[in-house]
């Protein structure tokens, strides 16, 4: 009977030891296993969010300055696309010119002349590129169409202003004054302009 009850008794310990030993280790991995079902509950990103994809551009002064021999100009074009209109200026050699692109405050004039341009459009965006030029080493123009209408949603008229002594201008005008980019691209060498058509 003695023996039974030492038995028992070392079997009840036993039980005690080994449950006492699950407690332990159910209280260690309690931490553990709440973090992972909390990192599953919260919305990790197993995929990125989309992208912010709005137009962001500026309506200050944009200044570039760069040195060197004058870029000839030899086409510019432009479109309209979803949420704004893109003038191109294309250049031969390798590089884009420096360039100045702002909504002037003062009235824009000829550089040769100094006689007044008006355009199309409640407001004004003036491109300047230096060192550049609009003509061949012959005089000859390099774009013939030195004026166009293309009346887009921002982008209504354009006008080149000025070509002379390694400076080319160029004034838009615009629907009103709205937020403008400006990127650099190659192959051929670009100046992108793009005129958003929100305010």
């Amino acid at each position: 009977m003695t023996s039974l009850k030492r038995r028992r008794t070392g079997l009840a310990c036993t039980l005690v030891i080994a449950l006492g030993a699950c407690g332990q280790e159910r209280s260690q991995r309690a931490p553990r296993d709440s973090g992972r079902v909390e990192i599953a509950a919260t919305p990790v990103a197993a995929t990125p969010p989309a992208q912010d994809t709005a137009f962001t551009g500026t309506t200050a002064v944009t200044d570039k300055r760069r040195a060197g021999p004058p870029a000839l100009l030899r086409a510019v074009s432009f479109v309209s696309s979803s949420g704004y209109d893109r003038i191109v200026f294309e250049f031969a050699g390798d590089s884009v010119p420096g360039y100045h692109v702002e909504y002037p405050t003062r009235p824009v004039v000829r550089c040769g002349s100094g006689d007044p341009v008006t355009v199309a459009g409640q407001a004004r965006l003036l491109v300047r590129l230096a060192p550049a030029r609009a003509h061949d080493d012959g005089g000859n123009v390099s774009i013939a169409e030195r004026e166009s209408a293309p009346g887009l949603p921002a982008v209504k008229e354009m006008k080149l202003v000025c070509d002379f002594e390694g400076q080319v201008e160029w004034v838009l005008g615009v629907a009103a004054m709205r937020p403008y980019r400006v990127v650099e691209a190659d192959g051929p060498p670009r100046l992108v302009l793009d005129v958003s058509h929100a305010p």
